[in-house]
């Protein structure tokens, strides 16, 4: 939610945005605009990456205010966003759930990407599928209010197998449970896990069989991360149990640049450039790969990163490498050679 009182109209919200071009007197004007409800450029540039929210000293949720009007305004058609609901929506009975105290929910990736949850790494219970959608991605089609219906079933759902903690394999749920859902006034009965607090926590007691990869790395923050950063300190601290060096870079940590694919959704044009300029930042910095928490991520990056030769690593086979059960892609070029 938009907190008007808060907002001191500093205007960073928009000059510090990577896809909104603006001076600080233009932005403050801008979101005045939008605070009485009328549609200004913002509404159409906006490329909903949430950074805004966690760029904001004020923590007033600007973004909040922009999607508002890009639902208000259409900005995604309505038909268009009345399919997605539905393609997505799951009215059946949950059967076979599993009962433990902890599990994993894989949302729809389980199905999707299952090539990514391989390995001891995953032995644990498991949910997936479109009964456990966190329906985070209707905040980037300009529909935040579909996104809130179906918000208080997600938790229920999860809730439904009885577990104490559920660990997100897919960033966007973690952020409806630790961020989304509280703002909601959604109460959440279980321990939301990110997937990277799993992962410290598995590599932690097993040390022994840690084998460092000596590899310099790009991260490649996604969007929804801007909704709980208090997690971040688990990346770290990953990547410095696996022995890998974590660049510095220009688009990195609150100035992270997403992954651009939602500009094809929205019809904003060819997201190439833009992740052509991510990719060569990646580069530029020294990173020998890009380490992608989101499969979204790599999916969309896939083709310009395969171009300029920096592989894409999912966070967990990041894990899973240091461990010895797959082969990290320097190493394949030094069987090569």
């Amino acid at each position: 939610m938009f907190k008007t009182d808060a907002c001191d109209f500093c205007g960073d919200c928009l000059t510090r945005c990577l896809w909104i071009k603006t001076d600080k007197d233009q932005a403050v004007d801008w979101i005045k605009e939008m605070m009485a409800g009328r549609h200004t450029p913002v509404v159409d540039q906006c490329i909903t990456c949430y950074a805004c929210n966690e760029i904001c000293p004020q923590q007033a949720n600007p973004f909040d205010l922009i999607a508002e009007l890009q639902e208000k305004y259409h900005r995604v058609p309505k038909s268009q966003i009345d399919e997605t609901e539905a393609r997505l929506s799951f009215s059946g009975e949950l059967r076979n759930l599993p009962r433990a105290d902890r599990i994993m929910s894989t949302c729809v990736f389980g199905k999707t990407d299952a090539h990514l949850i391989q390995g001891e790494l995953y032995a644990l219970p498991q949910i997936t599928g479109k009964p456990f959608f966190c329906w985070i991605l209707l905040g980037h089609m300009g529909a935040e209010s579909v996104q809130k219906r179906h918000a208080q079933e997600f938790v229920d759902r999860l809730a439904a197998t009885g577990a104490k903690e559920i660990v997100c394999f897919h960033d966007d749920c973690y952020a409806m449970l630790a961020g989304v859902a509280p703002e909601y006034g959604i109460s959440v009965p279980f321990r939301p896990i990110h997937l990277s607090e799993y992962l410290v926590e598995y590599l932690s007691v097993r040390k022994e069989k840690i084998q460092p990869l000596n590899m310099k790395i790009a991260y490649q923050r996604p969007c929804a991360s801007r909704w709980t950063p208090q997690k971040e300190h688990f990346i770290d601290k990953l990547f410095e149990l696996c022995g890998v060096t974590r660049v510095e870079r220009t688009f990195d940590r609150k100035n992270a640049m997403c992954c651009a694919a939602v500009k094809m959704m929205l019809g904003m044009g060819d997201p190439r450039p833009d992740q052509k300029k991510n990719i060569t930042d990646a580069k530029s910095a020294g990173a020998e790969a890009m380490v992608c928490l989101c499969p979204m991520c790599i999916h969309s990056l896939h083709g310009v990163a395969h171009e300029n030769h920096l592989p894409l690593i999912f966070l967990g086979d990041l894990a899973r490498m240091s461990l010895g059960e797959m082969t990290p892609p320097n190493r394949i070029k030094e069987t090569k050679i």
